[in-house]
C-alpha cells in the first residue's frame, strides 16, 4: 500500500505509464487485480494481469485503494491510520482499530464498489 500512498500523493494517477483512475477501474472490474496482500510474496507472480504494464497498474490500484478509503472515511482517518502505521507493526489491529471493519473487508467492498458502484 506504501507504493499506492507514494502515487496517490504524487498525482501520478494518468501520467507516464501509470494507467489513471477510470482505465484502472475497466481493468479491475475486467479482473484484473492484485490482493495488496500478495504483492511482493511469492504469490504475486502467480497473480495473472492482463495489462500493458504490470507495476504501474498495481501501483495504479493500490493509489485507488487509497483514493477510496479517503472519499469513503475522510482524509484525517487515512492520516491517522497512516500515523498509526509508524508507531505500531500490527497493520490488521490498526487498521480495523481506525476504520471499524477489517482490511479484508474493505477491499472486497472497494472491489464491488469498483464493479458496480455501489
Amino acid at each position: 500500500m506504501l507504493e499506492g500512498i507514494a502515487v496517490y500523493s504524487a498525482n501520478q494517477l494518468g501520467t507516464s505509464f501509470y494507467p489513471g483512475k477510470e482505465e484502472t477501474y475497466k481493468a479491475i472490474a475486467q479482473g484484473n487485480f492484485m490482493p495488496p496482500f500478495d504483492f511482493k510474496t511469492k504469490r504475486e507472480s502467480k497473480i495473472n494481469l492482463d495489462v500493458k504494464y504490470r507495476i504501474t497498474f498495481m501501483y495504479s490500484e493500490f493509489a485507488c485503494i487509497v483514493d477510496y478509503l479517503i472519499k469513503k472515511y475522510g482524509k484525517d482517518k487515512f492520516l491517522s491510520y497512516m500515523k498509526a502505521l509508524i508507531k505500531e507493526n500490527d497493520h490488521d489491529e490498526i487498521f480495523k482499530k481506525i476504520y471499524g471493519v477489517d482490511f479484508d473487508e474493505s477491499i472486497e467492498e472497494f472491489l464491488r464498489y469498483v464493479t458496480t458502484g455501489i
